[in-house]
């Protein structure tokens, strides 16, 4: 740990005593107190949450009651759904846990620290560790991490997280500070007085309630639907319990007939339950999260990788994104009287002051150096302000900053000089002497700065426009110099820029989708900018690295921070690239576009089996006739049609962009292949029910090959157009559905006496069971042929009772 002596004086604070702050005994006996800035607030789910998530369930309830029905009855054979339930509930627990170390062990990298100084040290510390008494620094773009009293210094702070308003206020020795809120200006030391659980913070609900977890059109439309399957299913099951009384009454009696009985209201109530989906998306998102942190992208939940991947608009801040946040001094031009060599001076004495050790001040610092003077009275850089000023004894009254911010007269001569050096893409300071600190004065020089473009930049622009995803530029910086710069990385119409400073809200609003680049932004209006392109229906994802970025970040629908950037950036963001390199978000966009688009279509299989069985149900309800289907009769379907090829498609490459609404796209392109495996199966209980009375064995096993083979018709259907990776999941999973069959069916004949299973005893019926089987072929076909005007209407349905 490394740490030096420090006084008040130098870190530029008005107080002549030495700081020693708490002795290292003092720290351990608050420590010992339980005084430590630590709260129950944590990170994500715990692994005990984790757990119960994905144990404890409606459906896993459902499957643990049918099973405790069937042991009971002593029906063992169609416990078979088991093979796929426990591996996927304990598939999904061990890839989220895993998820979530690696969120963990990367977020060690990206916790808060804070300046503390103990025993006349300054020293860096884990937030986590600061005690009550403790005194710690805060500068400008430090996150305030436990709530303290200001000792000496004046700051100006952002509590915007705690009041939800963003005008910096100003605190000077005897202030409170507050855990959450963030320095805009200035520096102070301050004393912790109240630490964890006691922070202000933590005692706002109304606070806590602002900070909420990234909505999911995912998981929100996965929940309706599942909410939807569940109410439904209660009439559907007493229903077909009813039904199969009255019918299987005719045939059995007592046990016989309540097993019968539970064994064919258990295959309704199983073949209705598409619980698969929530372990393939919960899976494919955790794989993803692994795979991220291995390319040092920090994903900090499940949810922003869907977010990210929604994106249509990327709105990126020129300074550490587009720039590697690094600059140098190209030129100074004075304007009045002074010599170049009076303006390095001058320069020296204010960067004497200056505490921001940001970017700018840093070009300057290493051009002009520093010089200590007296300083009689100062305003610090604020955002909002964009300019700082200084009376120094030496020299004058002098303000250093933006143009046409400072308060100084701009000639049409200088802004024309100012256009000509913005056009190059360097940003223009001016420094003016005034006649005092809340006066007005005269232009002294101009100082043209240039950012370095990062490495790498242009192509990652690229990529992401290649992605259809439209780039903005949205900067504090002079609007000329961010399109100058946007230009040379290649961003579409970045000749189309605008300059903030003086436009209405209702003059932004109008203007926010017709240009590429922002000039002169203030942190209200980069909010009022993602707003809007928000309420204009795009999906935007926003990156920042400053303290002037934070409430745009939090109004993104995908926060992304660098891990290089301010604190409080990185604590609200969703999305931090550890190494600060902007070109792995395509990489993160790239990952969640596989991960939607391949759920999406691996969905439509288990959706497929929930519709087929619903219809089957329905079905058998109207026409008083036992439903078909046990248990067991779906597990070929289940294990290789439904469980392994979807978890195989999810793992495709796949980079289209994601429309439309999740659950909506699934029930429309799911019914086309229900309604093919309904077919033959409707054939199937006609001909038994009112043309020629099958054997229920006979009727049971034609059913499970029909349904299944028609199943994996639909499964070569719908990995259409054919890629290596599709061909080979759709053979490889046929083979394995018919030497299954062949496997169980000698099983079956050798060991159980050919009466559990009972594949073969559909071959006692060829004709009818070649029938069904054609019939079944030319239905997948038929359906595949209109799949795409029938999916319209049934979104158009599915809209009207809103299963969105």
């Amino acid at each position: 740990m490394e740490s030096k002596n420090i006084t008040s004086d130098s870190i530029g604070i008005a107080c002549r005593e030495e700081i020693l702050g708490l002795t290292l005994e003092e720290v351990e006996r608050e420590r010992t107190a339980g005084h430590i800035n630590k709260s129950n607030n944590k990170h994500g789910k715990s692994y005990l949450k984790i757990i119960a998530d994905n144990l404890l369930t409606v459906f896993n309830l459902l499957y643990a009651i049918v099973a405790i029905v069937l042991v009971a009855f002593e029906s063992f054979g169609n416990l078979t759904f088991a093979v796929v339930v426990i591996p996927n509930i304990l598939l999904a627990i061990i890839s989220e846990a895993r998820a979530k170390a690696t969120v963990d062990n990367l977020s060690v990298t990206t916790d808060p620290r804070a300046t503390v100084i103990r025993g006349g040290e300054e020293m860096e510390i884990d937030g986590s560790e600061l005690v009550v008494g403790d005194i710690i620094k805060l500068s400008i773009s430090r996150q305030i991490l436990s709530d303290a009293i200001v000792v000496s210094g004046v700051c100006e702070v952002n509590e915007a997280m705690l009041t939800g308003e963003s005008v910096p206020v100003k605190k000077e020795a005897g202030d409170r500070l507050f855990a959450g809120s963030f320095v805009v200006s200035g520096a102070v030391l301050a004393e912790v007085d109240r630490v964890g659980e006691d922070n202000y913070v933590n005692t706002l609900e109304a606070a806590a309630k602002k900070h909420k977890a990234p909505t999911s059109n995912l998981f929100n439309s996965l929940d309706k639907f599942i909410k939807f399957i569940g109410i439904l299913m209660i009439p559907m099951a007493i229903g077909v319990t009813i039904v199969n009384i009255l019918d299987l009454s005719k045939s059995y009696a007592g046990w016989d007939l309540a097993k019968a009985v539970v064994e064919s209201t258990s295959g309704s109530i199983i073949g209705m339950i598409p619980a698969g989906m929530y372990l393939l998306i919960t899976l494919t998102l955790s794989l993803s999260v692994i795979s991220l942190g291995r390319k040092k992208t920090l994903v900090q939940d499940m949810y922003s990788i869907e977010m990210l991947a929604r994106a249509d608009v990327l709105c990126l801040d020129k300074t550490g994104t587009i720039t590697d946040g690094t600059m140098r001094v190209a030129g100074v031009y004075p304007l009045g009287d002074e010599s170049e060599d009076e303006i390095s001076r001058i320069m020296a004495y204010t960067l004497a002051e200056d505490n921001a050790a940001n970017a700018t001040s840093r070009a300057m610092i290493e051009y002009f150096g520093k010089a200590e003077g007296h300083i009689n009275d100062s305003i610090a850089f604020s955002s909002s302000r964009k300019f700082s000023a200084y009376d120094i004894a030496e020299v004058g009254v002098f303000a250093i900053g933006a143009p046409h911010f400072v308060p100084c007269p701009v000639s049409p001569e200088l802004d024309a000089m100012i256009c000509e050096h913005t056009s190059l893409g360097e940003r223009v300071l001016l420094l003016s002497r005034l006649d005092s600190l809340d006066g007005c004065g005269r232009a002294v020089a101009l100082i043209a700065l240039e950012d370095r473009i990062r490495p790498g930049a242009s192509d990652t622009i690229s990529r992401f426009q290649e992605q259809d995803v439209t780039v903005k530029v949205i900067s504090g910086d002079h609007a000329g110099t961010v399109s100058a710069i946007a230009m040379k990385v290649g961003i579409k119409d970045a000749d189309k820029y605008i300059s903030c400073e003086s436009l209405t809200d209702e003059e932004l609003v109008a203007a926010a989708d017709s240009y590429a680049v922002f000039g002169r932004v203030t942190p209200e209006q980069k909010v009022l900018l993602i707003k809007t392109l928000k309420d204009a229906g795009h999906t935007v994802a926003m990156t920042g690295d400053g303290v002037n970025d934070t409430l745009a970040l939090k109004e993104a629908n995908c926060a992304i921070a660098m891990a290089d950037g301010s604190e409080v950036a990185r604590a609200i963001s969703q999305i931090v690239l550890l190494d600060s390199d902007f070109s792995h978000l395509p990489e993160v966009v790239r990952e969640g576009r596989r991960c939607i688009n391949n759920v999406r279509s691996s969905a439509t299989l288990f959706v497929m089996k929930t519709i087929f069985t619903i219809l089957i149900s329905l079905f058998s309800i109207i026409t008083l006739s036992t439903y078909p289907f046990a248990p067991k009769n779906f597990m070929f379907l289940e294990l290789f049609v439904i469980g392994i090829a979807s978890f195989l498609l999810a793992f495709e490459p796949n980079n289209k962009r994601i429309e439309g609404n999740f659950i909506e796209h699934v029930i429309s392109a799911s019914l086309p292949y229900a309604l093919a495996m309904f077919i033959p199966t409707l054939t199937l209980l006609i001909v038994d029910g009112y043309i020629y009375p099958l054997d229920s064995l006979v009727k049971g096993s034609i059913a499970m090959l029909v349904v299944t083979l028609t199943g994996l018709i639909n499964l070569t259907n719908i990995c259409r157009p054919y890629t290596k990776w599709r061909f080979g999941v759709a053979l490889g999973v046929g083979v394995g559905v018919i030497l299954s069959f062949v496997g169980v069916a000698v099983f079956d004949n050798l060991v159980l006496g050919g009466t559990e299973y009972a594949i073969t005893y559909a071959f006692s019926e060829p004709w009818l069971f070649g029938l069904l089987l054609l019939l079944g072929v030319a239905s997948a076909a038929l359906m595949h042929l209109v799949r795409e005007p029938l999916s319209r209407l049934v979104a158009k349905i599915a809209k009207r009772i809103a299963i969105k």
